[in-house]
């Protein structure tokens, strides 16, 4: 008989169909966490408003906390200082134990292998750097 005529109006395709509502919802999840946080930052200004300007004891205990605050951040700095050294030196170590036997296994595979060049925990050779 004859063709049957098809319109030749595209329709967008399903992924992009899916692609635009979920867009669009991460937009308006963004919106929603936004204003929450502003809201919340709000409501913080307008119960701290009957403070301003006078000497209380909430600006007392507020430089107290800021004072603890500073020792505890100087008291963590120092320790993750601490703790990153040690882990260095237990890594160089551990490195400089391990590098005895991998010496050995290596010159047992292959007794004319020649040396990387770096120290027995694992730094570069001085003779090697660059300044």
């Amino acid at each position: 008989m004859g063709k049957s005529v098809v319109p030749s109006v595209k329709p967008r395709s399903v992924a992009v169909e899916m692609a635009s509502v979920e867009q669009f919802y991460r937009t308006l999840r963004t919106l929603i966490k936004t204003a929450g946080l502003v809201g919340c930052f709000y409501f913080i200004a307008l119960a701290m408003a009957p403070f301003a300007g006078k000497e209380t004891a909430v600006s007392f205990a507020l430089n107290f906390l800021a004072d603890v605050k500073f020792v505890l951040t100087l008291g963590l700095a120092g320790a993750a200082g601490t703790w990153a050294v040690a882990e260095r030196m237990l890594r160089e170590r551990k490195t400089q134990k391990l590098q005895d036997r991998v010496k050995e296994l290596e010159t047992r595979i292959d007794p004319n292998r020649s040396t990387s060049g770096l120290t027995r925990t694992g730094k570069t050779n001085p003779r090697d750097r660059r300044f």
